[in-house]
């Protein structure tokens, strides 16, 4: 009998791991499929072979400095985990397409890292930080495909949960749909 219950305290002890491993990936808000103009959901009707992601833009007036460098890592970021999942033949960054290649390019809108601290100690939403943006998918001739919107903030409640999020790991989580999104145009 006690077997059992030891065996049922390392279930629940490990299932509470990975649901607390899955909140401080995620962190709060979304990150959208991939939509068309009208917000229609979008169906592969072309393949390709090919990926390119483009540096993005940045159009943030509060806190640009710390924004300037989102334009290549969050574009880094999404390339490896598209590499990662080995769809495509080929995965570069800032390369000229051609009609085989699927580019990836956007505009980071809002990004505030906040302040760690005050999201640990105090929560309530103090010291939040935010990951806001549009990806846009194209062809190799520059025709729109789609849009993802990337909107991410830190849990507003506070404590470790909420201190160890911040627009980078909101990057990794958004890279992650992106990168599912990009592989249904993989031939």
């Amino acid at each position: 009998m006690k077997s059992f219950f030891e065996a049922q305290c390392v279930r629940y002890v490990v299932i509470a791991t990975a649901a607390t491993a899955a909140f401080v990936i995620s962190g709060c808000g979304t990150t959208s499929t991939l939509k068309g103009p009208q917000g229609s959901t979008i169906a592969a009707s072309h393949k390709y072979s090919k990926v390119t992601v483009q540096d993005f833009k940045v159009s943030v007036s509060e806190h640009a400095e710390q924004a300037a460098s989102s334009a290549a890592i969050f574009p880094d970021i999404i390339a490896a985990e598209i590499r990662k999942r080995s769809r495509f033949a080929t995965v570069l960054r800032n390369a000229t397409p051609d009609v085989n290649t699927l580019v990836i390019d956007g505009v980071v809108t809002k990004y505030d890292e906040g302040s760690q601290a005050k999201r640990m100690w105090l929560g309530m939403g103090f010291g939040m930080a935010f990951l806001e943006g549009t990806v846009k998918f194209r062809d190799g001739k520059g025709n729109p495909i789609g849009t993802i919107k990337v909107d991410k903030n830190s849990w507003a409640m506070g404590g470790g949960l909420a201190a160890g999020q911040n627009p980078h790991s909101f990057m990794d989580d958004a890279a992650d749909t992106i990168a599912e999104e990009a592989g249904k145009f993989a031939r």
